[in-house]
């Protein structure tokens, strides 16, 4: 099988005709973990997915083969979702929750969008990325470009506010 950066390279070298099966091998987890950070709102979900995926497309030159692809393109979709929130400052999870899907209020993911559902869009990729995707606390400062310490201290905060 081919690696990510070898599809990488191609898509640099060949053309983005290749990154369709970039696409194939990690739209289910960008997907998924969109999901959680909008509280199950399909639609947003889908949006961001789809706009960390082109993104990913516009700024793959400057990918960085030591990092591994899924991270790399996980940073982009958490980028777009924390711009999105910024951008639209009406959208809150507890306004979204009609938006969830029929099969998600059916899965165990309803109790985590309520548990999540009343802290800050930092707040809650923070804990996705700790607790859901088991990030290191150094991993999730240097993907969203924050203090370790600042990091430590919303974990802290954050599961103080979940008690």
């Amino acid at each position: 099988m081919i690696s990510d950066q070898e599809i990488v390279e191609k898509c640099i070298n060949e053309g983005n005709e290749h990154f369709e099966e970039l696409i194939k091998r990690h739209s289910n987890y960008i997907y998924g973990f969109m999901m959680r950070l909008t509280g199950g709102n399909q639609m947003f979900a889908e949006d961001l997915t789809q706009t960390a995926f082109l993104r990913a497309i516009s700024y793959l030159k400057s990918y960085n083969s030591a990092k591994e692809f899924r991270g790399w393109l996980a940073t982009i979709a958490i980028n777009c979702f924390r711009t999105e929130v910024k951008v639209h400052t009406k959208y809150t999870l507890e306004e979204n929750m009609d938006h969830i899907s029929a099969d998600e209020q059916r899965g165990d993911n309803q109790d985590f969008y309520k548990l999540i559902s009343h802290l800050s869009s930092d707040e809650r990729t923070i804990l996705t990325m700790k607790y859901i995707y088991d990030y290191k606390n150094a991993d999730i400062a240097r993907d969203l470009n924050m203090n370790l310490n600042t990091v430590k201290s919303v974990i802290k905060r954050s599961l103080e506010k979940l008690k």
